[in-house]
Formats: structure tokens, C-alpha cells, sequence
């Protein structure tokens, strides 16, 4: 009996995925639970119907993530900061203050796992770069310079 998978069964099937298996099985186990549908002609058209619609979606995210990628790439963000003695800085800059900073500037949602800061929290005057990865392929390379206050 071909069955479509709702859910995930270990060594079974996996949510999306096609499969034959035992009526008995399927009649005893998969059905009461929940876990797979019976594949009949109208639940595979269905399916082949979800499978283009998220592919579709997939690929408009992908296609935002470039623009957003885009627009960020080569920006300019400054920040101006209290120094002490030899132009210490008190504090510094880290992820959260760039994702504010984007989201005034541009109106994007970031969160910490898109900043990816090679110097780490930002501690010294002058300017420093900054990735902001959106996904495998989409990364946008932003300028962050401190200056002190005066």
C-alpha cells in the first residue's frame, strides 16, 4: 500500500516522502496515529501541488535575501562613543547595537546569527568590517567606524 507521510517515523519515512508499506501496518499503526495518509490520485496531486508552491516560496526567499544582501553591502554605520584616558573606549559595540542600528537605518529584522564580527565586541576607535550573512550564498560586507566623543 502506497502511503504519503505526514510525520517523521524513525526508519520509516519522513514527512513529504512516498513510500510502500504493509497494509497492515499502515492500517493499524500509520492511519490511527496520524503518521501517513493513504496515497489516493487527489492526496499525490496534492502534494506534487505543495511541493511547486513551496519550492516557489523557497526561491523568492532566496531571491529577498540577495536584494536585502544587496542593499547592506558597502554601507557605512558609525557610532559615537565615551573614551577615557589614551582614547580608551568605555564599552564598546556589539552584535545588538548593529542589528539596531540596521533596523533604523533600513527597516531589516536581523538577529545575532546573522552578525558575524571577526574582531569580535568592537573595542577600538577607527573603522572595522562586518558580515551580515543571510544565508549560504547571501552576505553583505558593512563599514563600522567609532569615534569618540568630544
Amino acid at each position: 500500500m502506497r502511503v504519503l507521510f505526514l510525520k517523521h517515523v524513525i526508519n520509516v519515512g519522513k514527512p513529504g516522502e512516498i513510500k510502500d508499506v504493509k497494509p497492515g501496518y499502515a492500517a493499524n499503526m500509520l492511519f490511527p496515529q496520524g503518521l501517513a495518509i493513504e496515497l489516493t490520485p487527489e492526496a499525490e496531486k496534492k502534494h506534487k501541488e505543495k511541493i511547486k508552491k513551496d519550492e516557489k516560496h523557497r526561491m523568492e526567499l532566496i531571491e529577498n535575501r540577495h536584494e536585502i544582501a544587496e542593499s547592506l553591502n558597502h554601507q557605512k554605520f558609525s557610532f559615537t562613543l565615551k573614551t577615557g584616558a589614551n582614547h580608551k573606549v568605555y564599552g564598546g559595540i556589539g552584535e545588538k547595537d548593529v542589528i539596531d542600528e540596521v533596523k533604523k537605518k533600513f527597516k531589516i529584522e536581523l538577529s545575532k546569527k546573522h552578525i558575524e564580527m571577526p574582531d569580535g565586541h568592537l573595542k577600538k576607535l577607527g573603522e572595522h568590517i562586518i558580515y551580515i550573512k543571510l544565508g549560504k550564498d547571501a552576505m553583505a560586507k558593512i563599514f563600522v567606524t567609532l569615534n569618540e566623543e568630544k
